[in-house]
């Protein structure tokens, strides 16, 4: 039905034996500027043919009649057409009947001897048939708007000012695994967090506050305690005083997806990591060189001894660094942003560059002062460093100048019209340019699609340029690239600043920590491990008990259960490895402190999962570093 404000045709059935009352009703209507058209009936017959032949807005029904009466009127307009509003207008109706016919279901009963209550009598009841279907049009979208986010795949809930979850749509129980009976009225920070959230919560939180929406993504919790990671949206509700009101969240599962990317990313860089085995293998040898002399120069000049001992550790920790590096980056490192600086990656890859790539490619490194930091990944972000730069090695075959540069910038508003995934705000953006053969217009159409290049076969595979722009994508930055056939390539790429960053501190210059005389077990299958391990800690104050496998750490926990303090063991041995000679050993003493000894943190991770470790060294491993993590342990 159409509002009242409409003009708008009332089809009124008039139930009246006096044609003096149905004349007078239709004159007091259409004085009252009501465009009715009545359709008069006055037997039983009529009336019922009436109703199932027309639709009518209104019936107005006299209350006694010769050969009918008003409430049996009712009584069959209510089985043919119960929405349709019924008035008595009656001159014989008392007060026990009118009561007796509302209860009936009629809305509202005039006297014939008051007929100016009829017209008020009518819109009144026209205006609750109109409210009666807005009501019921209104449900049926609230119910179909609630069907439709029950059927949507992301998990939408909303929580109000004070965290609390109000609503919990159907995917949001299939992510989490909790039901929304479960999850209506609980915090959301301690049901998608389990009361531990992220430092990404915060950002979002006064983003929300300041913009009214944030987008990232966020690391959180099922109801069973399994890690999923999701893309978040969150948005500011606000009533109609604009102020706010409640917190909507949309949460997209990409836990799969990051795991395939991160799987396509590893096959990445091992392709670039063979690029750089021959050159590392150089280097290496470099670097293990000077050990190999200055230990036969110590037996000859037992003078020299300070300086080839300064030299020998010089060299050994160049060598332990590359191994270091290089294992980070086929293994991918750690999923998680971090605020980092971008100098030490370009002065990295410019070593990386100078001792392997041709040496008819100059290598230029020009670092801005004071960069700002960014939020990132390194290990990814080393990623397209490598990327950019093989690209610029095999630009130049016959050598040339690769340039690695890095600035401060601000994108202001035509900057980022011209770039379509730019934002204002401030950025550190990485040079990385070549004088190489540059790239021709229709190729530089294709160079961004996966498995495109111009390589020949076997010499690349075509996806180093497509996962930098992903990886710069996924890091909230953009790249641009500018080239000229026969005048080189110039990629930049941009990634928002972290202005308000952490201040860094530098500890103190400190004398190495000594021991009091407590008992270490290491176990390690490595004999010179073992021998350097015992004489470090002797030195500095402790008793020192070694084996040289699982089995053997276990005969000798069991022999002296109370007399060892913290237990040192290689994460990876033959037979019994880490984890299980952990575990074996605090069957035999709970109480024991254990220290994992590796070269791969994740892998320690995993041991975390499955055995209790109070500390991580990496190996190789210094003294300072071994008795630093050894003082912390016993201090705990």
């Amino acid at each position: 039905m159409k509002a009242l404000g409409e003009k708008k045709v009332v089809r009124v059935l008039h139930l009246e034996d006096d044609p003096n009352d149905r004349l007078l009703v239709q004159e007091m209507v259409s004085a009252d500027g009501l465009d009715c058209e009545f359709t008069p009936v006055q037997t039983r017959g009529d009336f019922e043919t009436a109703l199932h032949q027309g639709s009518f807005d209104l019936i107005i029904s006299d209350y006694s009649m010769p050969s009918f009466d008003g409430l049996s009127g009712l009584s069959i307009a209510h089985e043919v057409s119960p929405k349709t509003p019924f008035i008595f207008f009656s001159g014989t109706i008392g007060e026990d009947s009118a009561v007796n016919s509302l209860k009936k279901g009629a809305v509202d009963y005039v006297t014939k001897q008051r007929p100016h209550r009829l017209v008020p009598a009518i819109r009144q009841a026209l205006r609750n048939v109109e409210s009666h279907a807005l009501l019921q049009r209104t449900e049926e979208k609230n119910r179909e708007q609630a069907e439709l986010l029950d059927k949507a795949t992301d998990a939408i809930l909303v929580c109000d000012l004070s965290n609390c979850i109000t609503y919990w749509n159907e995917s949001a129980e299939r992510i989490y695994g909790w039901t929304a009976a479960e999850a209506i009225g609980k915090d959301v920070i301690e049901t998608l967090f389990h009361g531990k959230p992220p430092s990404q919560v915060q950002e979002m939180m006064k983003s929300v506050e300041e913009r009214g929406e944030w987008a990232g993504e966020l690391q959180e919790l099922t109801k069973d305690g399994k890690s999923l990671i999701v893309q978040g949206r969150a948005t500011l509700i606000r009533d109609e005083n604009r102020q706010s009101k409640s917190l909507l969240l949309i949460n997209t599962d990409i836990t799969e997806r990051k795991q395939l990317e991160e799987q396509f990313l590893r096959s990445q860089r091992l392709e670039s990591l063979g690029v750089l085995i021959s050159g590392i293998a150089h280097d290496l040898n470099n670097a293990l060189t000077p050990v190999l002399i200055g230990i036969d120069m110590l037996r000859a000049s037992p003078a020299e001894k300070e300086n080839i001992l300064k030299t020998m550790q010089s060299s050994a920790q160049r060598g332990a660094d590359m191994v270091k590096q290089v294992l980070a980056f086929a293994r991918g490192g750690d999923t998680h942003k971090t605020l980092i600086h971008a100098e030490p990656l370009i002065k990295e890859m410019g070593k990386i560059i100078t001792d392997t790539f041709p040496k008819n490619i100059d290598c230029r490194v020009k670092l801005s002062m004071k960069l700002w930091p960014v939020s990132g990944i390194p290990t990814q972000l080393y990623q397209v460093l490598m990327n950019l730069c093989v690209n610029a090695r095999d630009a130049m075959p016959d050598g040339g100048t690769l340039t690695l540069a890095t600035e401060n910038v601000c994108v202001d508003k035509d900057m980022a019209t011209s770039h379509p995934d730019a934002r204002l705000g401030n950025y550190v953006c990485v040079r990385v340019a070549d004088t190489g053969t540059g790239i021709s217009a229709e190729q530089m159409e294709k160079i961004f699609q996966p498995f495109f290049t111009t390589k020949s076969p076997g010499k690349g595979t075509g996806l180093g340029l497509s996962t930098s722009l992903s990886i710069i994508k996924n890091h909230d930055g953009f790249l641009t690239v500018h080239s000229a056939v026969g005048h080189g390539t110039e990629f930049k790429f941009y990634l928002p600043a972290v202005i308000e960053a952490l201040p860094t501190t530098t500890p103190n210059e400190q004398s190495l920590p000594m021991g009091n005389g407590e008992c270490i077990l290491v176990v390690d299958d490595e004999a010179i491990v073992l021998v350097i391990a015992r004489t470090a800690l002797e030195n500095y104050g402790y008793r020192v008990l070694t084996a040289s496998s699982g089995l053997e750490a276990i005969a000798c926990l069991a022999e002296k259960r109370n007399a060892v303090d913290v237990v040192i063991t290689d994460l990876v041995m033959p037979l019994m490895g880490g984890a299980a000679t952990v575990t074996a050993l605090h069957r035999i003493n709970p109480d024991v402190k254990m220290i994992i000894a590796g070269d791969s943190e994740k892998g320690a991770e995993d041991v975390r999962g499955q055995v209790k470790v109070d500390a991580f060294i990496a190996k190789p491993f210094t003294v300072e570093k071994l008795l630093a993590g050894l003082n912390r342990v016993l201090a705990s």
